[in-house]
């Protein structure tokens, strides 16, 4: 992230339960691809926009003690944690790095393999973000991101409380000139980077009963203040929503769509 992202969650301590939640409904189509565009022991990564830490710790460990990771991220809060947590798992191979994502400051060519998730949905200048990732890279070395479609979140059968949470999405988008359906942009944004034949995976998620359906009240819940104050919905109108979310997580009748994740990796020439 940087000044001029638009992040409208939480960050720090009172973030950690949502991206604990994100990263085991995501986390393992997010190691799939990792390790389909290649990573492994002995390499040099970095992750952009890495928040808590928990994907940059899983690469540390993928790629060992021979190799290491930039775990990169604008939030302090975010990186203290990440901080803590490779502590206690005993890495010593991962690096915090505060930097937006535009200009990370970091040396050109450094690295084998970048990757991010989730992070162009909260930028304004996306395409910025991307070909910083690119400078990075060292020649033959792998680019990888992941963004979301927020319009194929859904219920069946069809719920007005979701119906509606696109719809706020959609106008908070608007609003913070973001694009939280940037996942469908990702194949151009890599081809006018220079990544001319991107591979392409899209990955779609369903919950009938759990916890995992309570990932979007929590997402709402962390949002709210940032949702009134663009003026995307009222404080009655979310209470309202979160309510109904609630009852939709606990009625094991009706199936919650998490965005639709597209998935893309391509290497440098």
């Amino acid at each position: 992230m940087s000044q001029d992202s638009k992040y409208v969650l939480a960050t720090g301590a009172t973030a950690t339960p949502r991206l604990r939640l994100l990263n085991e409904i995501f986390g393992p189509a997010s190691r799939q691809l990792l390790i389909n565009a290649g990573l492994r022991s002995g390499q040099r990564a970095a992750e952009f926009g890495c928040g808590t830490g928990l994907m940059a710790l899983w690469m540390a460990k993928q790629v060992g003690n021979a190799g290491s990771v930039c775990a990169v991220d604008a939030s302090p809060e975010q990186l203290q944690i990440a901080g803590q947590a490779a502590t206690a798992a005993g890495l010593k191979n991962v690096s915090l790095h505060p930097a937006d994502a535009y200009n990370t400051r970091l040396a050109p060519g450094e690295f084998d393999l970048v990757y991010s998730r989730f992070l162009f949905c909260h930028l304004t200048r996306p395409a910025e973000a991307l070909a910083e990732m690119r400078r990075l890279l060292k020649a033959g070395g792998m680019l990888v991101a992941e963004d979301f479609e927020m319009s194929s979140v859904r219920t069946y059968p069809s719920t007005a409380a979701y119906t509606r949470l696109v719809e706020i999405s959609r106008a908070v988008d608007a609003r913070l000139s973001v694009n939280s359906d940037i996942g469908t942009n990702l194949h151009t944004m890599f081809r006018d980077a220079g990544f001319p034949r991107p591979e392409i995976a899209i990955q779609q998620t369903v919950f009938l009963c759990g916890e995992a359906k309570r990932f979007w009240e929590m997402t709402l819940r962390e949002a709210a203040p940032a949702i009134v104050a663009c003026g995307a919905a009222t404080a009655d109108e979310l209470q309202s929503l979160l309510t109904e979310m609630d009852q939709i997580a606990r009625d094991d009748t009706i199936l919650v769509l998490v965005a639709r994740v597209f998935q893309l990796w391509a290497s440098k020439s």
